[in-house]
């Protein structure tokens, strides 16, 4: 299969995973179609105990950001009764922030001994999959939550129900400059356990 796309080869796979950040802006070109496939595709290779796939994915491009920002604004205006005209408009204007934004969603099955938690981090590891595969891809992506995230009035505007939870949205995009950030120390949160 041939594709009309190039996967980085500047960086090996090691330099891409420590040199992933979240990128401050993100702007048009966006994936192509067949881009958009390969970084799903990637997602749904994380690791997922009892093979469950509890991951649902909701792509929103063009008119389906617009879909998206109605409701944040939606969100909002119950969230804050009262709330003015221009930060409703604000609000809407959040799904406009990438060409691309994949709201991710795990879809647990609640009666399977698998924890549900435990489905939930199986998504969360498709969401970072999701990110990688867009940095391999030449884009810059950012992973958002906030109250929207966890609000009834977005799962069911995306079409879920109560039980399912919004693990986040993904923005992603051309980035016009490289985000630097301060990288965590591991000497700050690792222990070795190999003596006593």
């Amino acid at each position: 299969m041939t594709t009309d796309f190039a996967i980085s080869t500047e960086h090996s796979p090691i330099d891409l995973l420590l040199s992933r950040a979240s990128a401050l802006k993100l702007t048009e070109p966006g994936p192509s179609q067949e881009q958009i496939e390969t970084m799903l595709k990637a997602a749904v290779t994380a690791a997922d105990h009892g093979r469950l796939r509890p991951w649902r994915f909701v792509v929103m491009q063009g008119e389906g950001r617009r879909r998206l920002g109605d409701l944040l604004a939606e969100v909002q205006g119950t969230i804050k009764p009262g709330i003015s005209s221009e930060d409703l408009e604000k609000a809407r204007d959040k799904a406009l922030r990438a060409p691309l934004v994949i709201a991710l969603v795990c879809q647990a099955n609640p009666a399977h001994k698998v924890p549900v938690l435990e489905q939930q981090f199986a998504a969360a590891g498709a969401g970072a999959q999701l990110m990688l595969a867009a940095k391999a891809l030449g884009f810059g992506s950012n992973w958002r939550t906030g109250a929207a995230a966890d609000h009834p009035v977005m799962r069911e505007g995306l079409g879920f129900g109560p039980q399912d939870a919004i693990i986040g949205f993904f923005y992603i995009g051309s980035e016009p400059k490289a985000s630097p950030l301060p990288r965590a120390s591991t000497e700050a949160v690792v222990q070795y356990w190999n003596e006593r």
